[in-house]
């Protein structure tokens, strides 16, 4: 008799313990055509805004005195720009200042349409100067792990016209879970590699897990529900770098959606002046996530 009952527990043991290691993160949200309307509602939004990162032109690391930029071969900093002055102006480094100093007949103005000859720029909580602009082109100082750089824009450059968008994978309920999200009792920050190839300091606020084809994972995510993921198909159909995908916060710990279907590949797939973050060691996933943005452009 307690051999039976003993068999029988075994077998009850080892149902559960195959219910808890097979369940998955189910999907709750039907592919129905609101979703669809929706999915496709966020994608145009994500390329009209990829338009300031498609205008962007320069690039460069302030590491002397005297930084001049503009189209002379001269400058330290060359802007292959047509119609563009053979020296715009100088950003002045010193320990103490940063400053910008226009070139002799050149208009210089900023955001408000006021003539500038000579400014001092500081650096705001985000890591950015004030925006100067000429003619068609506009630039400022950001910084960048402790560093300083010069980004410039083209409002008329080519890429523009030439970028026609990436094409996506085909819609998958797969794909779509429902996670769970749990806030970390204190920001953690974490050195992450970058497109400039030097580490960068970003905070994570929270951890998601969920669980595909009985395997559990996780990933970290960022301020604003900013979650950066890489998975097998990186550097194969979609961007080497990762992808970016973002979640709805809850006010405390529980269910939220993640849906892959919503991955979109990082400025730095298309415009070699961004700085992009890289997906960190922990938020790279052992299973190929075929949703989302593919590397391939459209046509």
């Amino acid at each position: 008799m307690l051999h039976i009952l003993m068999k029988k527990y075994f077998l009850i043991g080892c149902v559960l313990t195959l219910f808890l290691n097979c369940k998955e993160s189910k999907n709750t949200i039907p592919i129905d055509a609101a979703y669809k309307e929706a999915l496709e509602q966020n994608r145009d939004t994500r390329a009209k805004n990829r338009v300031k990162y498609l205008e962007l032109t320069g690039l460069f690391k302030l590491d002397s005195t005297s930084n001049t930029f503009g189209k002379a071969s001269s400058n330290k900093f060359v802007l292959t720009i047509e119609n563009l002055a053979a020296t715009i102006g100088s950003l002045n480094l010193s320990k103490e200042s940063l400053t910008f100093d226009a070139a002799k007949d050149i208009k210089v103005t900023n955001s408000v349409g006021e003539k500038i000859e000579h400014l001092s720029l500081v650096i705001d909580a985000n890591g950015n100067s004030i925006q100067l602009f000429h003619k068609l082109i506009k630039w400022q100082v950001i910084t960048r792990s402790g560093e300083l750089y010069l980004r410039v824009w083209d409002l008329k450059n080519p890429a523009i016209q030439a970028f026609k968008g990436f094409k996506n994978y085909d819609t998958n309920s797969a794909y779509i879970f429902e996670a769970d999200f749990n806030y970390f009792e204190t920001t953690h920050l974490e050195s992450v590699e970058s497109k400039l190839g030097i580490p960068d300091v970003t905070d994570f606020i929270g951890q998601l897990r969920f669980t595909y084809k009985g395997d559990s994972y996780s990933l970290d995510v960022g301020s604003e529900g900013f979650v950066m993921v890489g998975d097998l198909t990186s550097g194969e159909t979609t961007y080497g770098g990762g992808r970016y995908v973002y979640i709805d916060l809850p006010k405390t710990n529980g269910s939220v959606t993640l849906d892959f279907n919503y991955l979109f590949n990082p400025p730095c797939s298309f415009s070699e002046f961004t700085t992009c973050l890289f997906p960190p060691r922990q938020n790279q996933l052992t299973f190929s996530v075929k949703a989302g943005e593919l590397l391939e452009e459209a046509l």
